[in-house]
């Protein structure tokens, strides 16, 4: 059986559990610069968030890893909401020489393609030259080193703590759409695994068209660049406005004009279609921890 990346879940939390301290015992034993601990409760956020996934073979898990859209704590001025950025990834030693790595990288690539995003970003720790080397091997840069700052918003572990920052940038010159190919809307939609996160299929007359799945609520938001179109195929969709709520049903459309602070939420999964200049964004914001 092919691997296979798809979201974590409650159930996987022994054995993501059982990951990290085996990845800790592993650093310690050879000496590396690494983890002291792993913080629970960010790992719970992340599987309800939607944003921990684990790579699978059969009934064996062989790596998990997490992933955001903004880090502007640790990134900064250079936070532009055009990266995906890559946490928490935990390798099962069982398959080492596997390259699970690889795989990993392989899938945020073809993720950030559809997204048009410019690169895949992390953060290691900066007086580890042997993780860090390692990561150059698969293209990233190094970017500069950061002593990430002591508040309330990292976990204990994470304040105070000196990090190398690494960026590998996307080549877009293999990617693009095929105009006259026929796009099957629900075979899409099966496709998608992170709610929140937006799937291009096609363009035209310089509107991006876009999938989405959502459940639950993200963060309020606006787009001063573009009015944004939603179709609602499955569910209930509630679009939050500062002033009102409008309700959507399955067949309805509505229009966030540009400048207008929104907040979408749903009870339950919805599928819906998006149309605009660029891929938004509003979701998927850093839950911050240590990353490898």
């Amino acid at each position: 059986m092919q691997n296979e990346i798809i979201n974590a879940t409650v159930k996987d939390l022994p054995i993501i559990y059982q990951l990290f301290e085996e990845a800790i015992h592993f650093q310690r034993k050879n000496n590396y610069v690494g983890w002291n601990s792993y913080d629970k409760d960010f790992i719970k956020a992340d599987i309800n968030n939607g944003l921990l996934y684990k790579i699978t073979r059969n009934e064996d898990i062989l790596g998990i890893f997490s992933i955001c859209y903004s880090d502007e704590l640790i990134w900064r001025e250079n936070e532009n909401s055009d990266a995906i950025y890559l946490h928490r990834i935990v390798l099962n030693q069982r398959f080492k020489g596997e390259k699970i790595f690889q795989k990993i990288l392989d899938w945020s690539i073809l993720l950030a393609k559809e997204k048009k995003l410019k690169s895949i970003r992390m953060d290691t720790w900066a007086d580890n030259e042997k993780i860090i080397s390692y990561y150059k091997s698969y293209g990233f840069k190094f970017i500069e080193n950061y002593t990430t700052p002591a508040t309330e918003d990292l976990p204990i572990q994470h304040r105070n703590l000196r990090v190398a920052l690494l960026q590998l940038d996307i080549d877009y010159s293999d990617f693009s759409f095929d105009s006259l190919k026929k796009i099957n809307i629900k075979q899409e939609f099966a496709t998608i695994n992170l709610y929140w996160s937006q799937k291009i299929i096609g363009k035209t007359n310089g509107q991006l068209i876009k999938l989405a799945k959502g459940k639950g609520e993200i963060k309020w938001h606006k787009h001063d660049d573009q009015d944004e179109l939603f179709i609602l195929y499955k569910g209930n969709l509630t679009i939050q406005l500062r002033d009102r709520k409008i309700e959507m049903y399955e067949g309805d459309m509505f229009i966030v004009p540009k400048g207008i602070e929104h907040c979408p939420r749903a009870d339950e999964e919805v599928e819906f279609l998006i149309m605009g200049l660029s891929v938004t964004s509003g979701s998927a914001v850093c839950n911050r921890n240590n990353s490898i």
